[in-house]
């Protein structure tokens, strides 16, 4: 049976991969897109968890915090980005100059946000 989307619902039938080194984050995320109607992809801590989630997954939006670990998420944004594979940031952190400049026009949601803020961010992106 297919799902209906409701206001509650903002997400459903996304496939949303997350980007997020703090785990508690991540399954604060991964909840709030559950209900929201998503399937999830991750958590994925590494950059190169990511990196093979990109390559190998269907993938509707990722978030990506701007650093896993000491690595920048640049290589994955940029591969998002040649597979027309949309994308936010949520984090605590000013991007670097070069992820300023070949993702301009991104959206970025500061840490702390609540689900609801998280959810909309996606669901705008995922619209846009």
């Amino acid at each position: 049976m297919e799902r209906i989307a409701d206001e509650n619902q903002l997400l459903c039938g996304a496939r949303i991969l997350i980007a997020e080194d703090e785990m508690l984050i991540a399954l604060d995320m991964e909840a709030a897109f559950r209900d929201a109607g998503a399937d999830i992809v991750g958590p994925c801590a590494t950059l190169a968890s990511a990196l093979d989630a990109v390559r190998k997954e269907a993938l509707s939006l990722a978030v990506l915090d701007v650093r896993l670990g000491a690595a920048t998420t640049e290589e994955v944004s940029d591969l998002l980005s040649e597979r027309g594979i949309p994308f936010l940031f949520y984090t605590g952190q000013t991007l670097p100059a070069e992820m300023q400049r070949k993702c301009d026009g991104a959206v970025i949601v500061d840490k702390p946000a609540t689900q609801q803020d998280l959810v909309d961010a996606a669901a705008k992106v995922l619209a846009a």
